[in-house]
Parts: structure tokens; C-alpha cells; sequence
């Protein structure tokens, strides 16, 4: 069974007993507690009002220690896209959660980031002032004496380039005016205007003239003087923020401590969480979850010694919605759990699609790929990278699917006869004994291929319809399994039987028939009798019985899926509607010539990449060196690239195509309390 088998649990003890129970299933790992007002048996005990807000207030401020000194952190080899944890030893995690003074290092993380933020700030501030300054170092004198004057005043003046000249040649005019040019930057030009105050009209209306761009600047001193000051301040900031990192740093160093607590009361918060759902009379408490089957005994010799009242049952029909789900595939299918997860977790009473969708999904992303040299590559890439660098234990079910993926795309390779690119042909005399494994050539017969894909694609819709068949049956709904699910199977069969003839001759051979007569395909469509009756001769027995099949399978479709109606109409109406799904049908089988696409496009790149390699080998003296990087290089982003658009496409294919057949979802998952951190994995 996909789906383990989950009881009902009700715990019931000695109310000043009920920590150390709850610590000690946590530590266990295999109950899932829920609230205890679901259970009316159980509606004497009162609910346990439980603060976590104090311990939410630690794992806040710990999760800031972590952000801030992760920064710091020397990271090691892996692929930052899987989580995975750190690996701690037993004896480590328990000094660290004694003995670590995290309060004191969380008061530093505070002052260091609060002063890296401040000085950078500050230094924002001086290079932004700085960059004001620059275009105004020319400035002849100290403008700060003008400031005071009586009669005189200045205007630091921006103005377009092409008016510069054209300005200061009209001021030189005016004897109440005195005009410096400071320098042109871009296409600003620069300069200081010195006039007597009561000429202020007389200036205002030069500027308006010129467009004049009037500096707000305030200067302490002259530009180059104060520039030193700041370089001298920015100087110095960056000098105290690099003996801020420096500390960071080194507290860096700490932040798996840190992560040991962060775990320790993530954990503390996950018990408390649960203690909720307790329920206390005045002498004894009560828990009630779920458990699965296998693990009943364990727990019962673990809590054997407890004084304890445990009482293991089966849900209800009425409990059957908040029953938990856990997945129990073999080894082989496990790894496919993680496209299940991807869509939605069955129900407890559903079927588990996981090992249905392994094969196919394997298969399609072969077909993506087709080219038996990426399998190879791919299968050892997928081996290798999950024992060298820590991917998580997602991560590790990912890759064991495209291990699985590429000896699958090794065998389509030798089948479609391509290795990087090259076919068979072109191998080396001792290769091209694979020659003989080869069906046909994808570049040279897309049409096969073509139909390889539907044929595929057809047979993945019978199974998923067929799953949705049995399951009824299963469930004794006989009634509707025979007359929605049924049908279907009947009406596909059929229609491949019957369009069999007119399909062989489109996809592998001309519109003739074997024997020069004209084939169905080829015949005027015409609905006479006559028309009908020659084509209706020319059909072999398979196809005719096809037919009747077809069109057995309508009729029942159109008479019946609307038969829980009770208005006449109403039933037509929803059988017109029903047959409507052929058109979707149709439109399933075409999502199929997707692996076509996705396989040729392979084949088409790498054919590219080789024939661009071949031409830059002629390069003199580094002809070959390149034709190696372009041969390595080419091929790994092709892999990658078709990989990607593979793995989304064949979803999709599962999701949209195979689900709908017969999957709905909308499991929870089974999660027991159990000591299990964010960060952490624990070993004695």
C-alpha cells in the first residue's frame, strides 16, 4: 500500500506526568497530535491554554543572529538551491545549549549591524558630498567672507555648455558683475559670479536669459580642503568598519551554536504547540492524533513502563477528511514522491500516484532528451554530485530521478542511434556495431517519431483513465464505473482501432495501400452511402470492430452522464457536454507530440555545437584547443537547458494530461512531533 495505514491514538495519564510524556514522543517522532475537541468522548477535559510567546520572542532573536553572521560565515561546497543541514554530534548540541551565552552575542550582533549600517550611512553621505565638491575645486578664494559682506554677493552658477562662452562674455560687460569660469564637466560648464546686491534684479534676469542652474551649495571652506577632510573621514570610517567585520567574523565562527539553539527551542515551540492540544480533568490529561500502523508497537514498548492508558482504534467515516497522509513507496519509486509533493498529496481514501507516474515520467524525459552520450553524462552527473556536495534530502531524490532518467535516455539513444550529436554511422568502426540497435533516425524520420510520441501519450491517458476504472471498483461503485470511466476506455480503444489503417499510412508509408487501392486517407470525404459503404469494405476486421466500439462508447456517454439529472433535458444537455470531451481528448493526445519537439530540438543543438566545433578546429594553433571548449561547453548548457525545459514539460504532462483522469489531491501531511530542527541533524 502507497499510502500507510493510519490509526486513531487517545493517550490518557497522570495529569503531573504529561511533560515528560509530551518530551518523550517528541523524541520518538510518531504521533501526530490534534486537537482534542474533535472527539466528543473526550469533551469533559478542558483545553490547555498554552504562551509561546516568549519562546517565539528567542527564536526571533536568534534567527537574526543567524542572518547577520551568516553573511560572515565561510561557506563550504554544495548546491545552495537544496537545503540541507548541518551534522552535530550528540554530546556538541547538549554543552552548546547548557554553556553557549547567546544573549551576549546577540547584544554585539545588534551594535555591529547597527554600526556597519550607520558608518555606511555616514560614508554615503560624504562621497555624495564630495561628489557635489568636485566640480568647484578651481574656486580662486574662500567664499565664506562674502557671506558677510555688506554690499557684495555671489552665485555659484551651472549652465549648458554651448551658452558658456556666450555668459561670460555679456558679464565681462557689466562693471557691477565679476564671473570666474571654474571648468566644464560633460556638458555642464562651471562658474562663480561675484555683483553688488543691488543689482540683484539685473542678475535675475540674466539668468533667466541663460537658463541658469543655481548651485545650493554651502562651503566651510575651500572645495579642496574640505575633499581632504572627507577622504580623511571616509578613511576612517571604512577603517572602523573593517574592524567591524573583522569581529563578525570571528563570531561567524559561532553561528552553528547558534543554529543548535535556534533548534533547541524551535523544538521547545513544536512541544508547547502541541501541549494545546491536551485536554486536563482535575486528576489526569488526555492526548488524542494519529499514529501509523507500523509504529503502534514500538510506541507501546516505549511507553510500557509509563502509567499510561493507550488506546489505539480506527478513524471514523466522519474522520476520514482529517486523516493524515504518509507516502510508503518502495525504494525505487520513492524518489518520485517529490512530483506528487510538487502537485499535491493524495488523500488518505485516494490512490497514490506516485508509482503509476515514475515509469512515465522517466520515459518522457528520455524522450526529451533522446541522445544516448547526454544519458551517460547525465546518470554519471546524478550519481556523483549527491556523495560529493550536500543537496538535501529533496535534492537527493531529484537527482536519483534523473539518474533513472538517464539510463533511460541511454537506451532511447541507442534506439533513435545518436551520441552527442553523431549518429552511429559516423562513429568509429568499433561503435558502429551499435548500428544494429537502432529503429530510426529522429532527424531523418520526425514522423515515426511523432508517432512513437502519441502513441505513448494515448496509452498514458488509457492507464490514468484505467486507474480511475478500478478505483471504483474498489469502492463497489459499479454504477458509475461502468458508465463514466468505462466508456472512455471503450471509445479510445476504438477510435485507435478504427483510424489504425488511415494512421499507419500517414505516419510510415505513401497514401497508397498495399495494393494500389486508395486508402482512407486518401478518399473524398463524403458522407453518401455509397462513400460510407466502399470505405466500410476497405476496413480491416480490427478497425470495424473499432468502429462499433466508438460508437458504443458515445452512446453510453451521451445517454448517461447526465443520468443523476431528473430533467429530461437536462440529461441531453449534459451528455451533448460529455462528448464535448473528445475534442479535449484530442487535444491531450496532440500535448503528447511535445516530446517530438523537445527531442528534436536536442538532436538539432547538438548537431549545431558539433558542426560550429568542426569548423573552429581549423583555427590555426588553437583550432583544437578550441574545438574542445566549444564540444564541453556546448554540450553541458544543451544538457542543462533540456533538461530543465524536460523535467517542466513532463510534468506537465502528468499534472494536466494524467492527473485529471483519475487524481484529485488535497492530502495533508502526516507531520508527528518529533525533535527535528531547521538547521541541525543530529548524530550520536
Amino acid at each position: 500500500m502507497a499510502i500507510a495505514e493510519i490509526k486513531k491514538i487517545t493517550i490518557i495519564g497522570q495529569k503531573e506526568n504529561h511533560r515528560q510524556i509530551m518530551t518523550k514522543l517528541s523524541r520518538l517522532g510518531v504521533v501526530q497530535p490534534r486537537p482534542l475537541k474533535e472527539n466528543p468522548t473526550l469533551s469533559l477535559y478542558q483545553k490547555n491554554e498554552v504562551s509561546t510567546r516568549e519562546v517565539e520572542e528567542i527564536l526571533s532573536k536568534l534567527q537574526s543572529i543567524i542572518n547577520f553572521l551568516g553573511k560572515f560565515e565561510k561557506k563550504g561546497w554544495g548546491l545552495s538551491f537544496f537545503p540541507s543541514r548541518v551534522v552535530v554530534s550528540e554530546k556538541d548540541y547538549r554543552i552548546w545549549i547548557d554553556k553557549f551565552d547567546w544573549k551576549n552575542l546577540y547584544h554585539k550582533c545588534r551594535v555591529w549591524e547597527k554600526g556597519i549600517q550607520d558608518l555606511a550611512e555616514d560614508k554615503n553621505k560624504l562621497t555624495d558630498r564630495k561628489s557635489s565638491l568636485e566640480p568647484w575645486c578651481k574656486l580662486p578664494f574662500s567664499l565664506t567672507h562674502l557671506e558677510k559682506s555688506k554690499y557684495l554677493s555671489y552665485q555659484l552658477m551651472i549652465v549648458p555648455r554651448e551658452k558658456g562662452e556666450k555668459l561670460e562674455k555679456q558679464i565681462r560687460k557689466e562693471k557691477e558683475m565679476e564671473i570666474y569660469p571654474l571648468g566644464e564637466i560633460g556638458s555642464k560648464s562651471y562658474f562663480l559670479l561675484i555683483y553688488l546686491k543691488e543689482f540683484q534684479k539685473r542678475v535675475d534676469s540674466v539668468f533667466q536669459e541663460y537658463k541658469v542652474e543655481k548651485a545650493g551649495l554651502i562651503l566651510r571652506d575651500t572645495p579642496p580642503v574640505e575633499i581632504r577632510q572627507i577622504n580623511s573621514r571616509i578613511s576612517k570610517i571604512e577603517e572602523e568598519t573593517s574592524n567591524i567585520l573583522k569581529e563578525s567574523r570571528r563570531a561567524a565562527e559561532n553561528v552553528v551554536k547558534i543554529m543548535a539553539l535556534f533548534d533547541h527551542f524551535y523544538n521547545v515551540l513544536q512541544e508547547r504547540k502541541a501541549s494545546s492540544c491536551l485536554g486536563f480533568s482535575r486528576y489526569t490529561f488526555a492526548l488524542e492524533g494519529w499514529i501509523k500502523k507500523e509504529d503502534v508497537p514500538h510506541l507501546k514498548s516505549e511507553l510500557a513502563d509509563s502509567s499510561l492508558e493507550v488506546i489505539i482504534e480506527k478513524p471514523g467515516k466522519k474522520e476520514e477528511k482529517h486523516i493524515p497522509v504518509a507516502l510508503t513507496n518502495r525504494r525505487l519509486f520513492q524518489p518520485f514522491e517529490l512530483v506528487t509533493h510538487l502537485y499535491g498529496l493524495p488523500r488518505y481514501l485516494e490512490i497514490d500516484p506516485t508509482s503509476f507516474l515514475a515509469p512515465f515520467f522517466a520515459l518522457f524525459m528520455a524522450l526529451c532528451l533522446t541522445d544516448g552520450g547526454y544519458g551517460i553524462i547525465l546518470a554519471l552527473l546524478a550519481y556523483i554530485i549527491p556523495r560529493k556536495m550536500e543537496v538535501g534530502k529533496e535534492g537527493r531524490k531529484l537527482f536519483s530521478i534523473l539518474f533513472l532518467s538517464g539510463l533511460l535516455t541511454i537506451g532511447v539513444g541507442l534506439i533513435t542511434g545518436g551520441i552527442f550529436g553523431f549518429q552511429f554511422s559516423n562513429l568509429p568502426g568499433f561503435l558502429q556495431a551499435a548500428q544494429h540497435l537502432q529503429l530510426f533516425n529522429p532527424m531523418e524520420q520526425p514522423m515515426i517519431f511523432l508517432a512513437v510520441a502519441l502513441g505513448i501519450g494515448i496509452i498514458h491517458l488509457l492507464f490514468g483513465i484505467t486507474l480511475n476504472f478500478t478505483e471504483k471498483l474498489k469502492k463497489r461503485d459499479l454504477v458509475s464505473a461502468f458508465l463514466d470511466p468505462f466508456p472512455w476506455i471503450i471509445v479510445i480503444i476504438g477510435l485507435v482501432l478504427m483510424l489504425g489503417p488511415t494512421a499507419k499510412n500517414f505516419f510510415f508509408s505513401s497514401p497508397q495501400g498495399p495494393s494500389g487501392n486508395p486508402s482512407p486517407a486518401s478518399m473524398s470525404l463524403s458522407f453518401s452511402w455509397e462513400n460510407l459503404s466502399s470505405v466500410w469494405s476497405f476496413l480491416p476486421v480490427y478497425s470495424k470492430a473499432g468502429a462499433i466500439m466508438f460508437l458504443w462508447g458515445i452512446v453510453v456517454l451521451f445517454f448517461f452522464a447526465g443520468r443523476k439529472s431528473k430533467n429530461p433535458f437536462m440529461r441531453l444537455a449534459k451528455g451533448a457536454y460529455e462528448l464535448y470531451g473528445l475534442l479535449q481528448l484530442l487535444g491531450d493526445i496532440l500535448s503528447y507530440s511535445r516530446l517530438l519537439a523537445l527531442g528534436l530540438a536536442t538532436s538539432v543543438i547538438a548537431t549545431v555545437v558539433n558542426t560550429i566545433a568542426r569548423m573552429m578546429s581549423g583555427t590555426p594553433i588553437i583550432g583544437p584547443i578550441l574545438m574542445v571548449i566549444i564540444l564541453i561547453l556546448g554540450h553541458l548548457a544543451n544538457l542543462v537547458i533540456n533538461c530543465l525545459s524536460g523535467f517542466i514539460h513532463t510534468s506537465r504532462l502528468q499534472f494536466v494530461e494524467f492527473f485529471t483522469k483519475f487524481y484529485e489531491g488535497g492530502g495533508k501531511e502526516f507531520s508527528p512531533l518529533r525533535r527535528e530542527g531547521k538547521y541541525l541533524k543530529i548524530i550520536s
